[in-house]
Formats: structure tokens, C-alpha cells, sequence
């Protein structure tokens, strides 16, 4: 009877941590670039005790046109690459505007890096009306000047990315790689919406409430049982 107090009630924690999962995916479901949180599970680790794990849906959105010229989206694999206090982290929100002193920043005032450092345009007169134009390939022009061109990257192993609390992507260990611009494209004056479903979520929301109440149920139930049990044996 302990033992099944203790499934049930390990069965209530994980409906927990689902339903708390599920809820974070609906409140981002309009966030820029933002990728589903999957179902936690549990794995072994090397001393044989269980751990949770959080995996993340890194497919991609679908993608809406904005004619911004610093809104970007990739199709394809990869992350953009932004950097804020010496940290390196990886994004697919490819929302974008120019800093106070010329660099291409997001939201948080983290800089767009490319292949030779953060992209800066303060040298270059953009009052002159030149128009701002990048390639799918990354590379970026203002009218016939190349400025540089966007480095897009990939973890070697995504199972070691974190999410901050601005909903980028980092590793403690930044182990990154450039990757091919064959695998990718960019694309100016769009962004890639959340990869988030609300009808699959809402499914999800009411599987996972019932079973939540299920196991409730059954602690209740055991518990009771338990009580009845102590009370008999002192008779």
C-alpha cells in the first residue's frame, strides 16, 4: 500500500511538471523564434538514479512577413549567434534593430555576431537612405558595401542547451560550430513564429488534468485505506 502510495504520488508530480510545462507553452505560443517545451521524462544517470529530463521541439515555424528590413528568419538549421557581456548565446528570434552606437542588436541589447565579430554599421552613412540588404546567405550590404556576414550556428549536442530567461539557448560550455550556408536561409522582412499548437496543447492540457486527477484519487483512496488499517490494528 506504501508502495502504490508512493507511484501515485511520484505519477502526481510528473502530471505536475507536465501541466506546468504545457501552460509555459501556451503563454509563448506569439513569442518570435520560440520552441516547444516536450513532455519531461525521466533517464538514468551513471550512478543508476533517476533524473529528470527537458527536452525541447527544435522544428521550425512557420514564418510571417513583416517588410522590416532587420527582421530576420532561418529556414533550415542553425541559430543566430548573439552576444551580450562576453556570453554567447543561440537564438531564432531574428528580431532586430541598430544599437546607439552602430551595432545590430535584438530586444536585450545583444549583438548579432558574424564571421569576423559583432556586426557594426556606425561607420557607414545609413542617412544617405542606402537600403539595407541581406542575402540568404548572410551576407550584408548597405548598397554596395559589404558590412559582413551573419554567422549562423549549431550546438554539437543540443541535449547540453539551457534556457535563459529572455528564451534564448545557451551552454555552459559554448561548444558551437559555424555551419554550411547550404544547410540554411535567411530571410529579410520575415519572422519565424513559436513552433507552438494550441489545439495539440489543449489536448495535452486535458489528458494530462485527468490523469493528474486520477492519481489524486488513488493517494486519496490509499491513504484512507492506510488510516482504516491503523485504526484496526489498535483495536
Amino acid at each position: 500500500m506504501i508502495k502504490g502510495i508512493y507511484l501515485a504520488a511520484r505519477s502526481l508530480n510528473n502530471g505536475f511538471q507536465r501541466i506546468s510545462n504545457i501552460a509555459n507553452n501556451l503563454a509563448n505560443i506569439n513569442t518570435t523564434g520560440y520552441k516547444r517545451e516536450l513532455p519531461f521524462f525521466e533517464v538514468l544517470d551513471k550512478a543508476g538514479k533517476p533524473t529528470i529530463k527537458q527536452m525541447v521541439d527544435y522544428t521550425q515555424g512557420d514564418f510571417s512577413k513583416t517588410s522590416n528590413q532587420l527582421d530576420l528568419a532561418i529556414s533550415g538549421s542553425g541559430f543566430f549567434a548573439v552576444k551580450k557581456n562576453d556570453k554567447i548565446e543561440l537564438t531564432r528570434n531574428g528580431r532586430f534593430n541598430i544599437s546607439e552606437d552602430g551595432f545590430i542588436v535584438n530586444q536585450n541589447g545583444s549583438k548579432l555576431m558574424g564571421k569576423g565579430g559583432a556586426i557594426n554599421v556606425s561607420d557607414l552613412e545609413l542617412a544617405k537612405n542606402n537600403e539595407l540588404k541581406i542575402m540568404k546567405n548572410g551576407k550584408i550590404y548597405l548598397g554596395k558595401e559589404l558590412l559582413g556576414e551573419i554567422v549562423i550556428m549549431n550546438p554539437k549536442d543540443t541535449s547540453t542547451l539551457q534556457r535563459d530567461s529572455n528564451l534564448n539557448f545557451y551552454s555552459d560550455t559554448e561548444n558551437y560550430q559555424p555551419i554550411q550556408s547550404e544547410n540554411y536561409k535567411i530571410f529579410q522582412g520575415y519572422l519565424e513564429n513559436s513552433n507552438v499548437n494550441t489545439i495539440s496543447e489543449m489536448q495535452a492540457m486535458i489528458s494530462t488534468n485527468s490523469d493528474y486527477q486520477s492519481s489524486y484519487k488513488i493517494i486519496t483512496y490509499l491513504d484512507k485505506s492506510l488510516e482504516k488499517a491503523n485504526e484496526i490494528g489498535k483495536v
